[in-house]
Parts: C-alpha cells; sequence; structure tokens
C-alpha cells in the first residue's frame, strides 16, 4: 500500500461504511473506553493527549460514574 489515505478510504468502501474517518474511529475508541470506565487518564495517554482535562471534557459524559454522586444526592430512601 503506497497511501494510507487511500487504502483506508477503499477499506471503508469495501465495508458498505460512509461518513468514516480514523478521526471517527478514535472518537469511537475513546467513548467505548469511558464507557468501560477507563480513567480519563489513560485514554488521554492512549490519544496522545498531552493534558487530561482536555480529554475530560470531551469523553467524561460517556463514563457511567460521571455524575454519579450528583444523581445519588437525588435518590431516596
Amino acid at each position: 500500500m503506497k497511501s494510507i489515505k487511500k487504502g483506508f478510504k477503499a477499506a471503508v468502501v469495501d465495508a458498505g461504511l460512509r461518513d468514516v474517518s480514523p478521526r471517527v474511529l478514535r472518537h469511537t475508541a475513546a467513548v467505548h473506553m469511558a464507557e468501560a470506565c477507563v480513567t480519563m487518564d489513560e485514554i488521554a495517554q492512549y490519544l496522545g493527549h498531552s493534558d487530561s482535562r482536555i480529554t475530560a471534557s470531551i469523553y467524561a459524559r460517556y463514563s457511567p460514574e460521571h455524575l454519579r454522586k450528583a444523581a445519588s444526592a437525588l435518590e431516596f430512601g
């Protein structure tokens, strides 16, 4: 393969997908990690973010632990 870009595009077409880019795959991977309760620090390292606050600002909402404390304050009984 001479061009990763062309190879990726061909793979997307062969798979019958549309609107898929490396960025979409990267975002999807990060969302799956957040949903699996991987820490924001670990996700940041995996994605190559220099500061986990960047990662948290984008992906924290996908974590089951995000806002759990706030939600539990509203539980009765």
